[in-house]
Parts: C-alpha cells; structure tokens; sequence
C-alpha cells in the first residue's frame, strides 16, 4: 500500500485531459483537511460571487471551498450546500464553464452523509436541471492508511488493517457508525433509503483489469445509485478516473463522496516532496516562538500531544474545558491564555496550546457539535489576539484547525503549498489574513504516528 504507486504518464494524461475541457473540479470540503494530497491550487474559506469568479479564472482545473460542514448540524450543513451550488451554477454560467462537485469528507467515514450528496444533486437539477447516474463513494486515503479492500473500509493502525467500524472513529459521539461494510454503511447512514443490495460496486478485480472494464459498469449506473469504490493504491484511483472522463465525455454525470486521495487522482494532480523547513517558516520571525493549537479530542491526537509534551521542548499552556463551559468563568479563563501565550511567543518560546484532555460529552449529537464550537471558538479568541506572528503556526484538529483559519487568522482564500508530512497540508495565507503570507500547517486528528507532532515540531524549532 504505497501512496506512490502510480503512473506519471496516465497522471500527466489526466491533468491534460482537465485542461482540455477547461471544466472546474470544485471539491466542497467539511474541515481543512481534505488538502492533504494536492498542491499549487487555491482554497477558498468563502463562497460568494467574486471569489468563485476569481477561482473559475485561474488556470488550475481543481479548487476547493471550506465548508467546515461537520462542524455544524443538518440544517446549517443544508444551507451551506445550496448557497455554494446555487452561488456555482450561476458563475459557470456567467464563465460558459462546466464544472463538478466533489462532497470531500473524512477518510474513516464520518460526516454528513447522504445529506452533502442528496443537497448538491436536488439543488442543481433545480438550478439547471441536469441529474446525476450515480454518486461515487471512494473514503481511500492511502497516505493516512484508509483503503477499501471487499467492499470493507480498513484503517491501518501499525502494521495491522482494522475495519473502520472496530476504530475508535466509530464511536464519534456526532458521526458514529456500525458498518465497515461500506453497502451496509450505506445502509446505515441513509436509515434504509438505500439498501446494500441497491449499491453498485467496484472490485478490485475489476479494476485490475482496467478502463474499459470499469467503463463498462460505470455507462450502466442510473437514478443516482451508491457506487462503492474499492481501491488500494493509486494505481487503481487513476484507472477509475480514466473511466470515468471516458464515460463523462460520453454524458454521464456523477458526484463524489470521496476522501482526499481521490481528488489527486481525477484532478491529475502529481506528486511532490514533503516541504522543506524553510517554506514552513515565517519570514522575519526568527526570534519569535512557534504556536501548536490543539483541540481534537481523538485518542491519537491525545498520544500525539502526549509525545510532544514528553519531549519537554515546548511550553505548555492548558485551557480548561469546564471553565470554558461555564458561562461566568469563560472570559476570565480566555483572558489568562491570551496573556500567558503572548508572552511566551514574544519571548521566544514555542508553545502548545491545547484544550484539557478530559472529555465532555452530551446525550445529542447536536450538543456534542456545540461542546465542540464552544471550545474552537475560544481557541480562535486566543489566535486573534496574537500581537505577533509566530514563527510557525499549527492546528491540529479539523474543527480546530478549521476556526483557527477563517476565524483565528481571517483567512478568506489561501494557496496550498504542499504537505509537511503524509496527509498534513500546508497553507499559505492569503493578503487579507492576519497575518499574510504566513505558512499554515493544518494537522489531521486522526493522521500520523504517535511521534509526528512531535517530530514536526523539532524540524521547524531546530531542537
């Protein structure tokens, strides 16, 4: 299971095939981390007329808008998806452009879903009519271990691949699930509106044997059935992808509720090395310290700050949750974390700021998204009170690292750099940020080993 088993020639085929058609791939992604395998492309934190005209201009046939939807309940995840598609549609219009959607949620399937896909499917047939044949559900993300293999979503966890269901992801107390049998996952997520038997699924044998054997499944699909993607390595995303501009420039149409691999693959996107230290850093702020905002509550974030702290060479800084739960301790409690990392940045020094580890939960999923607004949100009170530019700047946690950029750093568009290490995506911020043209290292929760922060951090302080 490499992430660079590919083939250039046919990647090369794909980018050329893109630029031909000069139609846009708009990946709509629910936390900053679906960035996490592509490159020299634009991001946008916001969705209205004249940023998308801009995005529908640039060269590149694939940009993404942040949604941050698995922030947020059904009905805000609903508006978000018809403003942005109604938004879409009447800029391809004004630009005679074609363009696609992508939903890009998480690799071991939690999310808003049929919700994205259902929105995005009504709201363009009503806009312009056009229905899709089927929607793709492809959650591999080779570099973060996330393959499909029997219709079964595995997660690597060491040298052992477990089905998502038996992961800890599972039991996320707004997305949980059951099923790592992606037709029964189906099943489960939409309460039995389609059932596994109404899925269509691609086998690896089937892929195996190439283009024109997937074609041939694809050119059936109809009335926007579920297509289960199995998929090990790249090779089989590009075999896909090739059938599917085949089928595509023959009329049908398709949505994609996809990972990040996916992306790379059908925007014929190459690979690149991991970013140096030096693109990571922000210029002039030598003497200044780097910051690390943690929020994810996921068991491997908790190991990997663990790790980090362990190596005693950043300050820690430990927000209260309960504090800032508490409606008459909240202010003062923001208020001492604002003091206490100024300081520490100021002087020098590089600073975790992390929130408790203990873990509050409530009995809806609703009140559980707002546990974790509540707690993002007096992270990114801290971030706009940063009177100085840390010489590094990292967000671990797709909600945090979400709020940390559109409301911390007020970033509204963004260029993706690359990846500081597999699946950990580097933004550069935009003239309009807080602070402009400052490298923005978005951390996964659920990526890396247990010694990937810590290692980050040690390359980017010099320690």
């Amino acid at each position: 299971m490499k992430s660079t088993d590919y083939d250039p020639k046919l990647r090369e085929c794909l980018r050329e095939w893109n630029d031909k058609t000069k139609r846009k791939i708009i990946v709509l992604d629910d936390d900053p981390t679906g960035v996490q395998t592509v490159q020299d492309i634009e991001v946008l934190t916001e969705w209205n007329k004249d940023l998308l005209r801009e995005a529908f201009r640039q060269p590149h046939a694939v940009f993404y808008i942040l949604t941050n939807t698995r922030s947020f309940a059904a009905e805000e995840t609903e508006r978000i998806n018809r403003e942005i598609a109604r938004n879409v549609v009447e800029v391809a219009k004004e630009e005679n452009t074609d363009f696609e959607f992508i939903s890009r949620s998480d690799s071991t399937l939690r999310g808003h879903y049929p919700l994205e896909i259902d929105v995005l499917a009504d709201e363009v047939f009503l806009q312009t009519g056009r229905t899709y044949d089927g929607h793709l559900i492809i959650p591999a993300f080779f570099e973060g271990g996330r393959i499909t293999r029997d219709n079964i979503h595995f997660v690597k966890d060491g040298e052992k691949l477990i089905p998502a269901n038996e992961t800890e992801f599972a039991k996320d107390p707004a997305f949980g699930f059951t099923h790592a049998h992606l037709g029964q996952w189906v099943e489960e997520k939409s309460e039995g509106r389609f059932r596994k038997g109404d899925c269509v699924y691609v086998s690896l044998e089937q892929m195996q044997q190439g283009a024109e054997a997937v074609q041939g499944i694809l050119t059936e699909i109809t009335r926007n059935k579920p297509v289960i993607i199995n998929a090990t390595s790249y090779e089989d995303l590009d075999v896909l992808s090739l059938a599917l501009k085949r089928v595509e420039e023959k009329g049908k149409r398709f949505l994609f509720r996809t990972a990040a691999s996916f992306v790379k693959s059908y925007g014929g996107i190459g690979v690149q090395p991991f970013l140096s230290k030096e693109r990571m850093l922000t210029l002039g702020t030598e003497t200044h310290g780097g910051l690390i905002i943690v929020g994810s509550h996921v068991q491997k974030t908790t190991r990997q700050l663990q790790a980090l702290l362990d190596g005693k060479q950043v300050s820690p800084v430990e927000m209260n949750v309960e504090k800032i739960l508490n409606q008459m301790q909240r202010d003062q409690e923001v208020g001492r974390l604002i003091d206490q990392v100024n300081k520490l940045i100021k002087d020098g020094q590089d600073t975790v700021l992390y929130s408790s580890r203990k873990l509050i939960t409530a009995s809806s999923k609703e009140d559980n998204l707002s546990i974790s607004q509540k707690v993002s949100t007096a992270l990114t009170d801290i971030v706009q009170a940063l009177q100085i530019a840390p010489k590094f700047i990292i967000a671990k946690g797709g909600i945090t690292s979400s709020d940390v950029a559109t409301k911390g750093l007020s970033i509204r568009k963004a260029k993706i750099l690359g990846q500081a290490a597999a699946g950990i995506p580097v933004w550069l911020t935009g003239e309009e940020a807080k602070f402009p043209n400052v490298p923005y290292i978005v951390f996964p929760g659920n990526v890396g080993t247990d010694q990937t922060l810590r290692e980050i951090v040690q390359t980017l302080s010099g320690k």
